[in-house]
């Protein structure tokens, strides 16, 4: 069960019965929030197959904030730092904002994204590692010769 301070989110989340609904509901997240579409992103999906937005968006996230397993501004220092591996970049300010919310300082939004481009560029280095060993151990670049 959520804190005190997140049961008033978790509470909104779970009364959320439509798609439109479901994604307002996420604005509870950071009070005085006012989304431009209404939709956070997801107006395709609101429309035209609202049970995109219940299933792989709304109900993880009513779970993660009811669970509060992590505290919120951990949570949210996570999701922000997975949308920049992600190449996310609308979602990025919403995930400030709620991290912000959550207590979050600039200082330590920007150790996320430092953390964020450890882990892809160590990810590439090993993978570039890898590969580029298999290239200069193959037969074809062993038999290439200089022009």
């Amino acid at each position: 069960m959520a804190s005190t301070k997140y049961a008033k989110v978790a509470k909104a989340m779970k009364e959320a019965k439509t798609a439109e609904e479901m994604t307002r509901s996420w604005w509870t997240q950071r009070p005085g929030f006012e989304s431009v579409s209404g939709r956070a992103g997801m107006e395709l999906y609101t429309k035209r197959k609202p049970e995109m937005v219940e299933t792989f968006a709304h109900n993880a996230l009513t779970q993660m904030v009811e669970r509060e397993i992590l505290e919120p501004k951990t949570r949210y220092l996570i999701i922000l730092a997975c949308y920049m591996m992600e190449g996310h970049w609308q979602g990025l300010v919403p995930q400030c904002c709620n991290a912000k919310a959550a207590g979050a300082t600039e200082e330590e939004i920007m150790e996320a994204a430092f953390i964020a481009c450890y882990a892809v560029s160590k990810a590439k280095l090993a993978e570039t590692n890898q590969a580029l060993g298999n290239a200069l151990a193959s037969p074809a670049y062993e038999k290439t010769e200089k022009l």
